[in-house]
C-alpha cells in the first residue's frame, strides 16, 4: 500500500463529526417516526390526534435537517473518505481526556436515572448526583474543605430551590 493510501488528511473543519452526527440523526429520527405511527395505528383514530402525530411532525423536520447536514459534510469529499477519517479519529478520541469526562459525567447520571431515582426520595438523589457531578467537573486533585462546602451548599440550594418551586409552588409530584 503507498504512503499516500495510508495517510488519511484529517478536515480542518471536522466534517467527518457532521457527517456522523448526521447517520445517527437520521437513524434516530427514523425510528421515531417508526414508533409514532406505531402509536397511531395501535390507538386508531385520525393521525392528527394521536399521541404520535407530534413527534412525527418534529422527527420528520430533523430528519430533513439531517439529509442536509449529510449532503453538507460530504461537499469536497466522499463517503469512502469520510469513513476512513472517522476510522482514524477514533484512536485520537479515545485518548481525549474530554471523552472520557464526558462519558464519565454520563455516566454518574445514567446511575441517577437507573438506580437512585426511584429507590431514593427525589430530592435526595437529584442532591446526591447533582453533588457528584459538581465535585467531579471541580476536582483539582487535592481535597480542600473551603470549596467542597461551597459546592455542597450550592447543590443543596439548588435541589431546595427546584422542589420549592415545583413541588410546594405548582404542586406537580416528583417521582
Amino acid at each position: 500500500m503507498s504512503e499516500e493510501k495510508k495517510h488519511v488528511e484529517m478536515p480542518p473543519d471536522r466534517e467527518h463529526l457532521d457527517f456522523l452526527t448526521s447517520i445517527i440523526l437520521f437513524i434516530v429520527c427514523a425510528v421515531a417516526i417508526i414508533l409514532s405511527i406505531g402509536y397511531w395505528k395501535k390507538l386508531g383514530g385520525e393521525f392528527y390526534a394521536s399521541p404520535g402525530f407530534m413527534p412525527t411532525i418534529i422527527s420528520g423536520a430533523l430528519l430533513v435537517m439531517a439529509v442536509t447536514l449529510f449532503c453538507n459534510s460530504l461537499k469536497g469529499s466522499s463517503i469512502s473518505e469520510r469513513c476512513r477519517q472517522l476510522g482514524a479519529a477514533v484512536p485520537a478520541t479515545l485518548h481525549s481526556k474530554a471523552f472520557w469526562r464526558a462519558v464519565i459525567g454520563l455516566a454518574i447520571f445514567a446511575v441517577y436515572i437507573f438506580v437512585l431515582l426511584g429507590r431514593l426520595p427525589f430530592w435526595l438523589a437529584s442532591f446526591l448526583v447533582l453533588l457528584a457531578i459538581l465535585l467531579y467537573l471541580n476536582f483539582e486533585g487535592k481535597f480542600r474543605l473551603k470549596p467542597v462546602l461551597k459546592l455542597v451548599l450550592i447543590a443543596a440550594l439548588s435541589i431546595g430551590g427546584i422542589v420549592l418551586l415545583f413541588q410546594v409552588a405548582f404542586a406537580v409530584p416528583m417521582p
